[in-house]
């Protein structure tokens, strides 16, 4: 790109490329690392959170070393790194806890609920179970035990499936080979309040079809048995 004054444009190709993708724990296989990477964040909007995101993916992402102070509440309880409110007076406001825009202008990430507020769920969602049968009952449990998967995951999937694709030569290829035999730590979430409904929802309009078909199905018995009990009679 040339140095002069307004050309900003440039027709050439990219110079130096990358052959292969950058990878925050090729060489990094900390505890600490491997907790960033699977960092579920929230109680942002979809621009900041992509922000700090892109802070964990090529390093440069600082977490705190102890508490921040909430510029709303005035009490150090900020655990997250570049936010600037904390969990409850984000919540309480309904704005994003770093850029500090409105719910009503831009879409904020659920945050993670509390173990408290597990418990309370998990409450409620067996008492609106209690009728369903064991098979369906068991069903809904490990639905909501095992939790959905972050977009992340999925994006870093097509990436890594895109990249497998690619032929790579030279040094390259023997880091690719070595970070795809590495596990992985994958990162899920619970299911929402709203999701759990409509999953609960779902198995009542199946629980209702296979009852109609129960319901056939006893007709049929009890025709049979009439039948049986005719051609005994007729028998005797």
């Amino acid at each position: 790109m040339s140095t002069q004054r307004g050309n900003a444009s440039r027709t050439r190709a990219q110079k130096h490329k990358n052959r292969t993708v950058f990878k925050n724990d090729l060489h990094d296989k900390t505890p600490m690392q491997q907790r960033l990477n699977s960092l579920h964040i929230s109680e942002v909007c979809q621009h900041c959170k992509g922000v700090i995101e892109w802070k964990i993916k090529y390093k440069k992402y600082k977490p705190l070393t102890q508490p921040k102070t909430c510029t709303k509440c005035l009490q150090k309880k900020i655990r997250k790194a570049y936010h600037v409110l904390c969990r409850e007076c984000a919540l309480e406001a309904r704005v994003c806890a770093k850029c500090l825009k409105s719910a009503d202008e831009v879409e904020i990430e659920p945050a993670k609920p509390t173990p408290e507020e597990e418990l309370k769920l998990k409450v409620e969602m067996e008492r609106l179970i209690k009728s369903f049968p064991e098979r369906k009952r068991r069903a809904f449990l490990r639905y909501m035990d095992k939790g959905k998967k972050t977009q992340d995951d999925e994006l870093e999937k097509d990436e890594d499936n895109e990249n497998g694709t690619d032929p790579v030569a030279g040094e390259g290829e023997d880091h690719d080979t070595e970070a795809v035999k590495m596990p992985k730590v994958k990162s899920r979430v619970p299911h929402t309040r709203d999701e759990l409904l409509l999953k609960i929802e779902q198995l009542k309009l199946k629980d209702d079809d296979n009852f109609d078909g129960f319901d056939s199905d006893e007709d049929y018995d009890d025709d049979d048995d009439d039948d049986d009990d005719s051609l005994s009679g007729a028998e005797e």
